[in-house]
């Protein structure tokens, strides 16, 4: 069995942060096995129907006549407790093993404790839970010639992964539009909230310079569309403005004024003096 660089460094001194479980097992394992040189399948039987009596945790064939096409068979175990059981009958595993090329063994860490534990023409392979490493290579054995029912039992296996596959890229697109409209949704009320915000601000900002506070006109006949047209009329009288509102207009008269009251004089009119108050007796005492 080819191995890669990885694969050849054993396992055992790395600790994996949580448990191995076999479906991390399976995951690296068809990073491993992966198309176009590999195929790879789970679950096994010997037959089909009610005639099998076995199955292989995975099975791997390789398809290029370089690496000699090669059928690989393996058992997987992440307990020590089903390795301790696995042991007992071993011979359980030649129904399947019989077809194979080559037997192996895919634990995680600590499931076996020593490589004399394993049956003498079974590899090893440990999982670390980041990459798969060969502790001991299987012995290539003298395979039995596929029959027609270990053979339909590999087609079947092949078609229900076409299916999971199906399945299973129907449900990422899923989760993925799904991903996509929850993070619409997200950014929309992120916006909203935002606008939300930028009201209170303007309303703190138009109380602090109004001097009142909106809320304190509720229940008082407030009229906030009346309301709305005063502070518009206002606004446009540019009352606010230096140039083209009241303040100019002020400015405009008081210098017509002076205009108009130097003509009179020069006619010899005086300006009529604006009237004053009678002046107030100071009562004195008596």
């Amino acid at each position: 069995m080819a191995e890669a660089p990885d694969l050849l460094t054993p396992a055992k001194a790395r600790v994996p942060a949580k448990p191995i479980t076999a479906a991390d097992v399976r995951v690296a394992l068809r990073r491993r096995f992966c198309a176009p040189e590999w195929a790879l399948l789970f679950e096994v039987g010997d037959a089909t129907g009610a005639r099998h009596t076995r199955f292989a945790d995975a099975v791997a064939m390789s398809l290029w006549p370089s690496r000699g096409l090669e059928l690989h068979g393996m058992e997987i175990k992440v307990s020590r407790y089903d390795w301790r059981n696995e042991r007992k009958t071993p011979e359980k595993a030649e129904t399947i093993a019989a077809y194979c090329d080559r037997w192996w063994l895919v634990t995680g860490p600590g499931v076996v404790e020593s490589s004399d534990e394993i049956p003498p023409a079974w590899g090893w392979i440990e999982f670390d839970g980041e990459r798969l490493g060969t502790v001991r290579e299987a012995t290539r054995t003298d395979a039995k010639v596929c029959d027609r029912r270990f053979l339909a039992a590999l087609l079947r296996r092949a078609s229900k992964t076409d299916d999971a596959a199906v399945e299973a890229a129907i449900t990422q697109r899923m989760r993925d539009k799904e991903e996509a409209f929850d993070e619409r949704v997200e950014q929309a009320v992120k916006r909203r909230i935002g606008d939300r915000d930028q009201v209170i601000r303007d309303v703190e900002a138009f109380e602090a310079a109004a001097g009142f506070k909106i809320s304190e006109f509720r229940g008082f006949n407030w009229d906030a569309e009346e309301t709305g047209r005063a502070i518009a009329a206002l606004k446009k009288s540019g009352v606010d403005k230096s140039y083209h509102g009241l303040q100019h207009a002020a400015e405009t008269l008081r210098s017509c004024a002076t205009r108009v009251e130097e003509a009179l004089a020069e006619i010899g009119l005086s300006p009529r003096k604006p009237p004053t108050e009678p002046k107030r007796l100071k009562r004195g005492r008596a």
